[in-house]
């Protein structure tokens, strides 16, 4: 077993462990969350990062993983900061909406699912050369 082989499956194994945390961080966001109020918003809330453990399991190639995990990142950034204007400006603490999304994506959930997605692309990078050289 090579070095890369050894660096791509410890990579897998923590995009796997990574975007677990981000499905339970999706379980865990549907806990005391007002649905009543942008329903939608609030569903996408939810439903993006739990949808990420699931990515991480049944997409076949990399390459889809790795768009599926840049979707889920990005939509759930813009969830979480819709909903994070709307509490802010209700609250009327917001400066810019541009500060709100920069707020949001230093929380730790934000960052565990772009995480996923930079450990995803890492072990796609590595995988790479090995799919393209004859066997």
């Amino acid at each position: 077993m090579s070095l890369r082989e050894i660096t791509w499956i410890a990579l897998r194994t923590a995009t796997g462990l990574c975007s677990a945390i981000v499905t339970l961080y999706g379980l865990y966001g549907a806990y005391g969350l007002d649905f009543r109020r942008d329903t939608f918003v609030s569903a996408l809330y939810v439903l993006l990062p739990f949808l990420s453990f699931f990515v991480f399991l049944f997409a076949r190639a990399l390459r889809s993983e790795l768009w599926l995990h840049a979707l889920v990142a990005c939509g759930f950034l813009t969830a979480y900061s819709i909903l994070n204007w709307r509490s802010c400006n209700w609250l009327g603490d917001c400066t810019t909406v541009s500060a709100t999304v920069l707020e949001t994506l230093m929380t730790k959930r934000v960052l565990a699912a772009f995480g996923v997605f930079i450990l995803s692309a890492l072990a796609f990078l590595i995988d790479a050369p090995a799919r393209r050289r004859p066997s």
